[in-house]
């Protein structure tokens, strides 16, 4: 995904957060294999819609960059401990 390229990946665990279909990318079934054998012919064959969905790749990952998770995780603590949080760079 940080390389600009569509993902074809299993329907399971975390995946699909990450994997759009039709937008990024497509999904098959956890141990489908007809299904992932046919999961990246079309993006094969149509170089518009890698180009499309490698760009929608990179704006998906691109929150879940190294700046930007670890505050993602602290407002979560604070948020369940009950304190106020303020990112570091609005603080600044």
């Amino acid at each position: 995904m940080a390389a600009g390229k569509p993902v074809v990946a299993t329907d399971a665990m975390a995946l699909p957060h990450l994997v759009r279909p039709g937008r990024n990318g497509r999904l098959y079934p956890p141990g489908d294999v007809a299904a992932l054998a046919v999961r990246p012919a079309g993006l094969l064959s149509d170089a518009a819609l890698r180009r499309r969905m490698g760009a929608a790749s990179r704006e998906i990952v691109a929150r879940h960059a190294l700046g930007a998770t670890p505050d993602s995780f602290e407002a979560v603590y604070r948020r369940v401990l009950g304190h106020e949080w303020v990112p570091a760079a609005r603080a600044a």
